[in-house]
């Protein structure tokens, strides 16, 4: 059987459309969830009553790739001074007294803390993306970690059986175990990285740009107007264009995304005794003395760089998505330029 009818929409009900299980009603929780997400966002962010959170992003999960290196780096040192590994590997199984003397040295806890230590330094002093406080210390604390098992050894040689001592050993510590203190290190370098990427939030909003970050009990927010920014760079590492991410910088005429960066050796060293003219000095030493003391300065010379600085807390630090970002950057930076609101006043003006 089959009959037409008209409902008072004017559509045409069949024996199909009648049989057919009536369509369910769109459930409002996906608008209500959105609602709630745009609100969190919003007090996350500090907008301001009206303004419009038109993009938000975070860096990409590769970001911080270095600091997954360095927990590699950190790792495998661990493995090198576990069992003996760099010491049997560095020396011969004779009995000379030199094999044995540089087998005791790279077999010791306190060359381990030495070559920590300066991969510590060395990471502080190159100024990358790994040299921040947080990890500093982090590798400091692997670095001295041995030292209580090294002070726990010394105390017990040193007061004998009046220091008291846990299990057959002696001391109140079991002997540092390299391969589960690196694993412990290095693990935790990773989570900690991970979270320390979760830890900033960008946002363009309709009338400013916003960076937040939160990593442990540190708390950041900045708030960049568009007619402060005066420049929109983009730079893309050599890992950021296979992995499809880059670092946004934005540059103020205050200053900020700018930062002076001096090269060169020590600065304003002083001029050793042994280089300076004397009156007494014949004209052949003066003439040695100065041109030693011009070779002193340029080996001293030093010159101050300024560059952006691709700091994650304010850019927007290898996101990936970054064409669509930059390109609603310029477009509202140019509509909040002065030059546009004098063309817009102008035109409205000639309206008139």
């Amino acid at each position: 059987m089959s009959f037409s009818t008209e409902d008072g929409l004017g559509v045409t009900m069949t024996e199909e459309t009648t049989d057919a299980p009536p369509v369910p009603a769109e459930a409002p929780a996906p608008a209500a969830e959105e609602k709630t997400s745009d609100a969190s966002l919003q007090k996350k962010f500090r907008t301001i009553p009206g303004e419009e959170i038109l993009r938000h992003t975070r860096p990409s999960f590769m970001a911080f790739a270095g600091y997954y290196v360095l927990a590699m780096v950190l790792m495998a040192l661990h493995w090198l001074f576990f069992s003996d590994n760099l010491a049997s590997m560095l020396t011969s199984d004779d009995s000379s007294g030199v094999s044995q003397l540089l087998f005791n040295v790279l077999a010791n806890d306190v060359t381990f803390m030495a070559l920590m230590l300066g991969l510590t330094w060395f990471n502080r002093m190159l100024n990358l993306t790994t040299s921040n406080r947080w990890l500093t210390v982090w590798l400091l604390l692997a670095s001295i970690a041995p030292l209580l098992v090294v002070l726990d050894n010394w105390l017990t040689a040193l007061l004998g059986d009046s220091y008291p001592s846990i299990g057959s050993g002696g001391g109140l510590l079991p002997d540092y175990n390299h391969l589960i203190a690196g694993a412990f290190f290095s693990g935790m370098l990773v989570l900690l990285t991970a979270y320390y990427q979760r830890s900033f939030h960008y946002a363009v909003t309709s009338d400013a740009v916003i960076f937040d970050h939160r990593f442990l009990l540190v708390r950041g927010h900045r708030r960049i107007l568009f007619e402060k920014i005066s420049e929109v760079g983009v730079e893309r590492s050599m890992l950021g264009t296979v992995l499809g991410f880059a670092t946004i910088s934005l540059l103020t005429d205050s200053g900020i995304g700018l930062t002076q960066e001096t090269r060169g050796v020590a600065a304003a060293a002083a001029v050793p005794e042994a280089v300076q003219t004397n009156e007494d000095d014949t004209n052949a030493e003066k003439a040695g003395k100065s041109v030693a003391r011009r070779l002193l300065g340029l080996l001293t010379y030093q010159r101050t760089v300024t560059s952006a600085s691709p700091d994650p807390k304010i850019c927007f630090f290898n996101v990936r998505g970054w064409q669509d970002t930059e390109e609603l950057l310029n477009e509202l930076h140019m509509r909040h330029s002065q030059s546009s609101q004098l063309s817009e006043l102008k035109a409205a003006l000639s309206e008139n």
